[in-house]
This record gives structure tokens, C-alpha cells and sequence, in this order.
């Protein structure tokens, strides 16, 4: 790709609050297979035998010589996916019909189908400006697609960008599984983009549907204390957003102040003596800041030491 066609997929990229830097930064992170198989409560032999009927692929993972099995984000992700669509009876076929939709590379789909993509964009309610912007993106990542990074093509499925969207962009997003007669059908969308693609997501609340909500799947992880050092490992917790969960847990506080993104209240934390109820909050808060729906936070020591900082872009 030529300079000045990067500098403008970055200008695109930069547009929608999300640099290259952070890009480049985040990916690594969430594919390197550093989380034990316990931490998704899956067995290993269950774990094997999904693996064995074809609902599971190495993605990323390791299984070491001691017989360890390490996974990444994105394939602990899936595995609470497919837990979910066990719980709900979905045959071991449609979870792998499902697998290889969230899995396959939806850029090269919607490059090998360029036309398509575009005639379903004018089908939405995207503006013209927004609909010309979306096909120049499309014709500069396609230089580049060949040519990226193998362990960078994971985030070029579906499941990868769903993620993306809600750690780059605090997006939610839902994969959606009905049933009509014997045939299951999949789909997906964000909260942010219903009011684009209206016409395509209504269909969804027209009729028994089972939603997947990805945000909630991150949050199961981010409220497990064990994962603590993991969301750290992978940029979702940083070293002044451990201090604040830290400070619950030891009580050496005097008062934390946190402003919610999106004009949402204020969340005011004092010293409280009933240990459960802080319990509760350095979960509440771990959500809040591993998620980075915040805008700033103020945390006051006993000793009058202030921290204070500001929502950042993850990098």
C-alpha cells in the first residue's frame, strides 16, 4: 500500500475515534493463547471431545508437552458461545454451520462480492457520504489484505471485529440464532448500527430468536477475580486502573469518583465496613474500567494522595 493511501485508511480509521497505534497494539494481545481452559469451566475432555467433533479448531491455542491447554480471548469467546447453544439444544451441526460463519474472513467475502455488499449498503439507511466512505475503505483494505500478518487474519472474521467493536468502540454486539421448521439461520448485529441497518436487524425482534450477547460474555471475564492478571496481559486493565480496584480491596481510600461514558450518572465509592458490598464494587468497577466506559476517575487516599485520569482509547 502506497503512503498516501495509508495515510487515508488512517484518516478513515482516526474518523471513527480508533488509531492504527492501538490496532496494532490490541491484536497481539488478544490472540496469544495465555489463559488456562479452566477459567471458561469447559473440562478437557469435553474440550477435546467438541475438538474432536469439529466445534473447536486452533485458532491460536496451545497444548503444551504437560498437557496445559492455553486459549486467547478470542477462542474463549467461542467456547462460552458454544456452552450457550448446547444449553439451548442447538445440534453439534448448526454449532459448526455457526463456527464457520463466525470464523470465515468477512472481508474477502464482501470483496469476492463487492456488488452485493454495496447494494445491500443503499438498501440501508446509510447517507451517501457514508456509503462512498464504507466502499474506499473497502478498496484500500483490499491492497492490503493479502498481505497482512497470518495471526492478524483471526480478526478479519466476524467474531474478531465483534470484539473489536466493543473494546475499540465500546459497542455491543449480539449473534442471533432462530429456528423455522428444521432450519436454523445466524446473523448478528451492534447496537450501534440498528438505526443504519434497520431494515435488516427488525426482522430479528419480529420472531423467537436466541441473542448472544457478546459484551455480556466479556464482562462474565472481566468479574472473575482469577482473570485480573489476563486483563492486564491483554491492555484491558492498566496499571492506574488496578491501583483504583486495589484501593477497594485494601480500603485505603477515602472516596472514589467515577463518571460514566455517554452521559451516564456518577458512581461515588466511599470506605464501607461491610467487606461484601466492597467485594461487589471492585467487581462493578473492574466491568466499568476493563470495558472503558468511563470518562475520568478520581480516586482519594486516606494519606490525601490523589489519582486521577482520564478514558483513554485501549492501546
Amino acid at each position: 500500500m502506497s503512503n498516501d493511501n495509508l495515510e487515508e485508511l488512517e484518516q478513515i480509521i482516526n474518523d471513527h475515534g480508533i488509531t492504527l497505534q492501538a490496532i496494532e497494539k490490541v491484536y497481539p494481545k488478544l490472540y496469544e493463547p495465555i489463559m488456562n481452559l479452566s477459567i471458561t469451566g469447559v473440562p478437557a475432555r469435553t474440550y477435546f471431545y467438541w475438538k474432536k467433533s469439529g466445534l473447536i479448531e486452533s485458532f491460536g491455542s496451545d497444548e503444551s508437552k504437560k498437557g496445559w491447554i492455553k486459549i486467547n480471548l478470542i477462542e474463549y469467546l467461542w467456547i462460552k458461545i458454544i456452552v450457550i447453544l448446547r444449553d439451548y439444544g442447538v445440534p453439534f451441526e448448526k454449532i459448526k454451520e455457526t463456527k464457520e460463519m463466525l470464523f470465515s474472513n468477512y472481508l474477502d467475502i464482501l470483496i469476492t462480492d463487492k456488488d452485493d455488499y454495496i447494494e445491500f449498503l443503499r438498501e440501508s439507511n446509510l447517507s451517501d457520504e457514508k456509503i462512498n466512505e464504507t466502499i474506499r475503505t473497502m478498496d484500500l483494505v483490499e491492497e492490503e489484505i493479502n498481505s497482512s500478518p497470518e495471526e492478524f487474519e483471526i480478526y478479519q472474521t466476524l467474531l474478531g471485529s465483534l470484539i473489536m467493536e466493543l473494546l475499540l468502540k465500546n459497542d455491543k454486539g449480539y449473534i442471533t440464532l432462530s429456528k423455522e421448521e428444521d432450519e436454523y439461520d445466524v446473523g448478528y448485529f451492534t447496537i450501534k448500527t440498528i438505526a443504519e441497518f434497520e431494515k435488516h436487524v427488525e426482522p430479528f425482534f419480529n420472531k423467537p430468536c436466541l441473542f448472544i450477547p457478546i459484551r455480556s460474555i466479556i464482562e462474565e471475564f472481566l468479574d472473575d477475580s482469577k482473570a485480573e492478571k489476563i486483563a492486564v496481559s491483554l491492555n484491558l486493565l492498566d496499571l492506574k486502573e488496578m491501583k483504583v480496584i486495589d484501593a477497594i480491596r485494601k480500603r485505603d481510600f477515602k472516596e472514589i469518583t467515577i463518571k460514566l461514558d455517554n452521559n451516564k450518572d456518577t458512581i461515588v465509592i466511599e470506605v464501607e465496613k461491610d467487606g461484601s458490598i466492597l467485594d461487589q464494587k471492585a467487581k462493578e468497577v473492574r466491568r466499568i474500567l476493563g470495558l472503558n466506559e468511563y470518562s475520568e476517575v478520581t480516586l482519594k487516599y486516606r494519606n490525601d494522595k490523589n489519582l486521577y485520569f482520564k478514558s483513554k482509547t485501549r492501546i
